[in-house]
């Protein structure tokens, strides 16, 4: 597996204990060492200490291939998102898949995205465009936590806060994310959420 922008490792370890062998790519130096530290002991992780472009280029030119491609929170920092899609195509297998997480609903876009380096929100539509570009067929295209839609619009958009605090994360970790699991669990992603799941296959 390939993973863009893979912070402190949190998603690798959680796949390396599920069986995978992960390349793991992170452009900020202190993350990178963190990684490094952390699957020290054993070689089911290699760490790419890149940018995405730089990485691809890098991995592109030993020939590397992937069965996944796992971009989480990632893709709403990129300003060249259609590029990215063509990348992550370039290095996956034939079956090979792209799952990309995301915040969705653009209508949501406040000061806070601003401040963490939002260059936007996803929608649907956006999604199967940039599939469409990248030779990439869509498998499942999912909102997730519609519970949260309405927090987030009164805090961060109406009140225009523009940090996470200890209690709202606690009041989201503890309360609307256990609900909206529950919820989307009915809805199965189909009618609106705050963020947007994609799952998409290279033919």
């Amino acid at each position: 597996m390939l993973e863009i922008g893979a912070g402190t490792g949190a998603i690798a370890e959680w796949l390396v204990r599920e069986g995978a062998h992960v390349t793991a790519v992170e452009p900020e130096p202190i993350l990178a060492r963190k990684i490094r530290t952390k699957f020290a002991a054993g070689d089911d992780v290699r760490v790419v200490e890149s940018d995405s472009v730089g990485a691809h280029v890098i991995l592109a030119a030993e020939g590397r291939t992937f069965d996944t491609v796992l971009c989480v929170s990632v893709l709403e920092h990129i300003v060249d998102d259609a590029r990215e899609f063509a990348m992550a195509a370039a290095v996956l297998r034939p079956g090979g898949r792209y799952l990309v997480f995301v915040p969705a609903m653009p209508i949501l876009y406040a000061r806070i995205d601003r401040e963490t380096g939002h260059v936007r929100r996803y929608t649907k539509r956006r999604f199967r465009e940039l599939c469409r570009g990248a030779g990439l067929e869509v498998v499942s295209l999912r909102y997730f936590e519609v519970l949260g839609i309405l927090p987030y619009l009164v805090v961060y958009k109406v009140l225009r806060r523009a940090s996470i605090t200890a209690s709202s994360t606690g009041l989201y970790n503890n309360v609307i994310l256990p609900l909206s699991a529950l919820v989307d669990k009915v809805l199965r992603g189909r009618l609106i959420g705050k963020n947007l799941v994609l799952v998409a296959r290279k033919p």
